[in-house]
């Protein structure tokens, strides 16, 4: 399995877009935080896997993220990550 932010260069097949978001509050105390998230790209990644298993794809390609933080107006923070790609199969696989 692999995922890539770009295309391919050969021949595959397209099994649909996987998408995954994740989200982690942030207390008072936490705001220096608030571009922290490293620990969220994992997340996004293994869910977006998880997703292209489902579909027997080999890969997710043009792999996309969107990093946000959520203010609710009487609550906590949030920082937000949402990931998406094209989930595929080669063509031709090596054996």
């Amino acid at each position: 399995m692999f995922l890539s932010t770009g295309g391919l260069n050969q021949g595959y097949a397209i099994h649909g877009i996987v998408n995954a978001t994740v989200k982690e509050e942030l207390h008072a105390d936490e705001l220096e935080r608030v571009d922290d998230f490293d620990d969220l790209y994992e997340q996004v990644e293994m869910k977006l896997i998880e997703k292209a298993v489902a579909k027997n794809a080999d890969g997710i390609i043009n792999v996309r993220f969107e990093p946000q933080v959520v203010r609710v107006s009487v609550g906590p923070k949030y920082i937000v990550l949402h990931g998406y790609g094209t989930a595929i199969s080669l063509l031709h696989k090596k054996k």
